[in-house]
């Protein structure tokens, strides 16, 4: 690693995008796996506001009978956990389920899966962040309408009054009287301003709910790293932020305590994946840079804390043009790339091996669209090649738009990540402190590398893209020992127009 200038270089940080659950921009959650006998995808579709409803759907095999789900919160844990609400199927003949569920809190979730059919009843936790994301607007149509109704109720509740001081004082048939008269107008007068402030007090008391409301929105703490002389410094305080203001601890993902994607912000297509370590005061977390070239990168860190709950952190990094060997020390599974996308559906890896893009169902990529990104690699004859596994997967995959506004970590079994998964399992085991706090043991962390034998050599990623425009697609493998990047440019069309 090369030597940089002894001054420090700080990230200028970039508002990028809304983020939720270690993605920018595409807030949807995809999982492919397995309920104990039966093989499901799910697609969650978390609600811009909290509360709010989220959107289910399940793809399950033919043979289930029947699919249900419940919300189940991070403090709560399955037993707390309201009952399930059976699903409905798209059609009689359809395998695939649709249903919604109320996320009632910020932080961790996970949807429970629960699936009957011809082999048993069998279950899955897909964990979600539930954050506020947005503020709903009020149609304009809607609005004008509620003001006249509005109008309408203020003066019958006036009217009421001063029926109230005047009529119905006297028997039916019976003439008002003047005085009486003037005591019902009387009272009505002074019954308005009351009914003013009374709606001057509820509108403040609306703003005060709404600003409240705003102050919640997730906004997380930007980025904070240095680059020094000798390593990439991240302060630990901006990653321990949860929604509600309270900390804890992250537990590893993958055996990694942060993962970490420099992206290139200039035309190059350079990237890095890298795993920053804990410092010896813990106050920080550390890691070298790669040989990687000058210029502006973008930077995302996925985190996952004790809760389950998952989240990215952004920020920026310049690389200077003068660049010697540092201290620091890079990880054993750290990967970098740098070179052109393809624009084709085949790319060459760095051993002479090349990737094959394959895109599920059709080819199309349209927005919006539920697809199976399929990378097959093959040796340099042109055989299948046999992968290896990659952080306890068999491959990893990153999608971006180069404007920064869509970032998204993917695994073959989708966009959750196992440490959440494994919070979710150990607290339903009972793994909790008195404080509730829960406790992963190693055991369980280890449960991430249980893919310890040979892969094949085609391997896929459910996604959807969410909206239009070019991406870029890294996807990583690991082959005889060395992680091997591919990279593509993927042109998304929208035809829901």
């Amino acid at each position: 690693m090369k030597r940089l200038s002894p001054a420090p270089r700080v990230l200028g940080v970039a508002a990028l995008a809304v983020i939720v659950s270690a993605h920018v921009g595409s807030p949807d959650v995809f999982f492919s796996g397995s309920a104990g006998p039966y093989d499901v995808r799910v697609v969650v579709r978390p609600p811009e506001v909290v509360p709010g409803i989220a959107q289910v759907t399940v793809h399950a095999p033919a043979d289930a009978q029947r699919v249900s789900i419940r919300p189940v919160f991070w403090r709560a844990g399955s037993r707390g956990s309201p009952a399930a609400d059976e699903m409905r199927r798209r059609d009689d003949t359809s395998h695939t389920f649709a249903g919604s569920l109320w996320l009632m809190a910020r932080g961790a979730y996970s949807v429970d899966v629960i699936v009957e059919g011809a082999r048993g009843r069998a279950n899955v936790l897909v964990p979600v962040a539930s954050v506020a994301t947005g503020r709903l607007s009020l149609n304009p149509v809607l609005g004008a309408l509620l003001a006249v109704l509005s109008l309408v109720l203020v003066a019958g509740l006036v009217n009421i009054v001063y029926k109230g001081a005047g009529e119905s004082l006297v028997e039916p048939g019976a003439p008002l009287e003047p005085a009486r008269v003037k005591r019902a107008r009387r009272v009505a007068a002074i019954a308005v301003p009351v009914i003013a402030l009374i709606l001057f007090g509820g509108a403040r008391w609306w703003n005060a709910v709404d600003v409240d409301y705003q102050r919640r929105i997730y906004r997380p703490l930007p980025m904070a790293i240095q680059l020094t002389d000798s390593a990439l410094v991240i302060r630990k305080n901006d990653v321990l932020i949860q929604t509600s203001g309270r900390q804890f601890a992250l537990v590893p993902d993958h055996g990694k305590i942060m993962h970490l994607f420099l992206v290139s912000a200039d035309d190059a297509a350079a990237f890095a994946h890298l795993h920053p370590r804990l410092s010896s005061d813990s106050s920080a977390l550390i890691t070298a840079l790669p040989p990687l070239p000058p210029g502006r990168y973008r930077a995302y860190g996925d985190v996952v804390d004790q809760t389950g709950f998952e989240r990215t952190i952004v920020g920026e990094l310049s690389v200077p043009d003068a660049r010697a060997v540092g201290r620091g020390a890079l990880d054993s599974d750290d990967a970098w790339f740098v070179g052109p996308a393809s624009r084709a559906n085949t790319a060459k890896l760095a051993d002479g091996s090349t990737m094959q893009l394959e895109i599920l169902p059709n080819g199309v990529v349209s927005a919006g669209q539920e697809l199976t990104l399929r990378a097959m690699v093959r040796d340099a004859p042109g055989q299948p090649a046999a992968l290896e596994p990659y952080l306890g997967m068999p491959a990893h995959a990153v999608v971006l738009r180069p404007d920064g506004s869509v970032y998204v970590h993917l695994h073959t079994m989708g966009t959750v990540t196992q440490a959440a998964r494994d919070a979710f399992a150990a607290r339903d085991r009972g793994d909790t402190t008195a404080d509730g706090r829960v406790v992963i043991p190693s055991a369980a962390r280890d449960l991430q590398f249980h893919e310890a034998h040979a892969h094949d050599s085609a391997i896929e990623f459910p996604y959807a893209f969410p909206r239009a425009g070019d991406y870029r697609l890294f996807v990583q493998v690991k082959r005889n020992g060395r992680v091997l990047t591919g990279a593509f440019e993927v042109p998304v069309v929208d035809q829901r127009r």
